[in-house]
C-alpha cells in the first residue's frame, strides 16, 4: 500500500508533503493514552480512597469525583496543548496533530477535536458493549438511523482519504508522523553539501522569506543565470551573519549554499510540524 501523505503550506511559500499516520497508528497511540490516563485515574483514586480513610471530611469524596473527571477529559488537551499536538501515546509512535493550514495549532482546534471524541468513540463503543442502555426505548425509526450515523462517524478515518475523524474535520486537523532528521534534497543536491552542517543557533537567524530568496538564488545558478561570484557575495554575507568559521563560503559558495539551504529548510519544516512558522529574520528577531 503506498503511504498517503498531506500537503502543508512549506516553510518558503511552496507545499510540502508530510506522511499522514496509519489507522493503526492512531489506534495504538489512542489505546496507549488511555492505558496512561487510566494509570494516572487509578493513582489518583489510591490517592483519594487513602484520604478518605484518615479523614473524616466529606469533601474528600466530592474532590476525588471532581478530579477523576478532569483526569478524564483533561489528559488530551492538557498534553496536546502543552506539546503542541503531541500526547505521551503518539510520541512513542512518533506522531503529532498539526494544524490543516499551516497555521499555529490553537485551543479552539484542541478543545473541538478532544469533545468529538465522546461522540467518535465512547457512544459506538457503548452501542457494542451495552446497546440497550445507549438506545434505550427508542422506536427503531430512530434507533436504527442513529447507530448507524455513529457507526458511519466511528469508521471515518477508514473511509476518508486522509484518514480524519470527525474531530479532525470540525478542528481542521490531520494527525502526521513526525519527520526524522533527514537530507532534504530539493535545491540541496549532491554528495559534497551533505559534509556541511549548520547548529541550531545559525539555523535560527534567517526565516521562511530568506530561504525562498536562497531558492530563487539556487535556481538562477543551475540555470546558468548567477555565476560564482554572485553565490559568493551571498555565502559570505549569510558565514558571516551566523558566524559560520571555514572557507567554505569562499572556496566553494555553490556547495556552502546548497547545503545551508537543505538544514535551514529542514529547521524551518521542523518548526512548521510544531506549529512554529518564522516569516522572516525580523521576526525571528522579535520572538527572541
Amino acid at each position: 500500500m503506498s503511504e498517503r501523505s498531506v500537503r502543508l503550506l512549506a516553510p518558503e511559500g511552496t507545499e510540502i508533503g508530510l506522511a499522514l499516520a496509519s489507522v493503526g497508528e492512531r489506534a495504538i497511540a489512542y489505546v496507549l493514552d488511555v492505558v496512561f490516563s487510566q494509570l494516572l485515574l487509578l493513582l489518583f483514586v489510591v490517592i483519594g480512597l487513602v484520604a478518605t480513610v484518615i479523614t473524616t471530611s466529606e469533601h474528600v469524596l466530592a474532590l476525588l469525583i471532581l478530579g477523576a473527571f478532569v483526569i478524564r477529559h483533561g489528559y488530551f488537551l492538557f498534553f496536546e496543548t502543552r506539546f503542541q499536538g503531541s500526547t505521551p501515546g503518539k510520541r512513542l509512535l512518533r506522531l503529532r496533530v498539526v494544524s490543516r493550514d499551516g497555521a499555529q495549532l490553537g485551543l479552539d482546534a484542541i478543545v473541538a477535536r478532544n469533545v468529538m471524541r465522546d461522540l467518535e468513540v465512547m457512544l459506538p463503543l457503548m452501542l457494542l458493549v451495552a446497546p440497550e442502555a445507549a438506545i434505550g426505548r427508542a422506536p427503531a425509526w430512530l434507533a436504527y438511523p442513529a447507530v448507524a450515523w455513529l457507526m458511519l462517524v466511528a469508521l471515518l478515518p477508514v473511509l476518508t482519504r486522509e484518514r480524519t475523524r470527525a474531530g479532525d474535520l470540525v478542528a481542521g486537523t490531520v494527525v502526521v508522523r513526525v519527520p526524522r532528521s533527514e537530507l532534504l534534497r530539493d535545491e540541496a543536491r549532491g554528495t559534497r553539501a551533505t559534509r556541511l552542517r549548520f547548529t541550531r543557533e545559525q539555523l535560527s537567524v534567517y526565516g521562511e522569506h530568506e530561504l525562498e530568496t536562497l531558492a530563487q538564488l539556487l535556481r538562477s545558478a543551475e540555470a546558468g543565470k548567477a555565476d560564482d561570484d554572485d553565490l559568493r557575495v551571498v555565502a559570505t554575507t549569510i558565514a558571516r551573519r551566523i558566524g559560520f568559521e571555514g572557507n567554505e563560503p569562499q572556496r566553494a559558495p555553490g556547495t556552502f549554499l546548497r547545503a545551508f539551504y537543505r538544514d535551514q529548510r529542514a529547521e524551518l519544516e521542523r518548526n512548521l510540524v510544531l506549529g512554529r512558522r518564522i516569516a522572516d529574520k525580523h521576526e525571528r528577531n522579535n520572538k527572541r
